[in-house]
């Protein structure tokens, strides 16, 4: 039984470099207040640079799974199991290994689009097309030949 599991997390280093930013203003004025003696807004330019810290910690915790089996596809994110999706091979019109543009077809990255057209994804612009009667999802993988190969074992 082959088996095909990808973990994917937002470690761009745009994103970091955006945190670094973002963190930096409230930072500068921690340490001017530091160094001038002025401790009285110290607590609140600490929850500030926590609150501006707070969204990149989420996209650092923040990850994509996919698995192929001879059950079918699933992808979820942690830690939200409950935006799993499980697709039956059973119930899938298409599969296959396709580039897309994540900007112009989706958006852009995470969980995105309306209807019956949605995407998985957290970098690239490699993904696993699904088609069923329900619609079209979309999964972004960084391991394509790996996910086609499993994908051809059991597609029917």
């Amino acid at each position: 039984m082959k088996v095909f599991e990808e973990k994917q997390s937002f470690r761009q280093w745009w994103l970091l470099l955006v945190a670094v930013a973002a963190l930096g203003i409230p930072m500068a004025f921690i340490i001017d207040d530091l160094l001038i003696g002025n401790l009285e807004n110290i607590s609140i330019e600490l929850l500030i640079a926590l609150i501006t810290l707070l969204p990149f910690i989420f996209l650092w915790k923040l990850s994509l799974h996919t698995k192929i089996d001879q059950s079918g596809i699933t992808t979820w994110w942690e830690p939200f199991h409950f935006l799993e999706k499980k697709f039956l091979w059973k119930d899938l019109k298409e599969v296959y290994v396709r580039k897309y543009n994540p900007l112009t077809e989706y958006g852009g990255w995470g969980i995105r689009g309306l209807g019956k057209t949605r995407a998985y994804n957290v970098s690239g612009k490699q993904g696993i097309q699904l088609v069923n009667p329900k619609g079209n999802f979309l999964i972004g993988t960084q391991k394509p030949s790996e996910a086609e190969a499993v994908i051809k074992k059991y597609k029917t």
